[in-house]
């Protein structure tokens, strides 16, 4: 993406990092906007419709992404980005989280 409409920063929060799960949670949330959305750490990028590229990235708890989004919905689709980010990717609600 040249020009990002919108960005955001949202930081890895949940103990098990940027998994499969997670990514695949952030993979069907973006399916729903009219925009794409690409995942950058540090200076690698990774496009939010392709799992593997997310998780190549490798983003453990506590690391700082950046959420650029272009289209139609690019504010809407960062805007629920952020919040399940937030959220810890609702590991904590459908019992989904790792246990030490």
């Amino acid at each position: 993406m040249d020009q990002p409409a919108a960005t955001r920063k949202v930081v890895v929060a949940n103990p098990s990092g940027f998994h499969a799960r997670a990514a695949l949670k952030v993979l069907h949330l973006v399916r729903e906007f009219a925009a794409q959305v690409e995942i950058v750490l540090d200076r690698r990028r990774a496009s939010a419709a392709d799992m593997l590229q997310m998780l190549a990235l490798g983003a453990g708890q506590g690391q700082e992404l950046i959420l650029e989004a272009t289209g139609p919905q690019a504010e809407e689709v960062l805007d629920a980005l952020q919040s399940l980010f937030a959220a810890k990717f609702h590991e904590e609600d459908d019992g989904t989280q790792n246990h030490p």
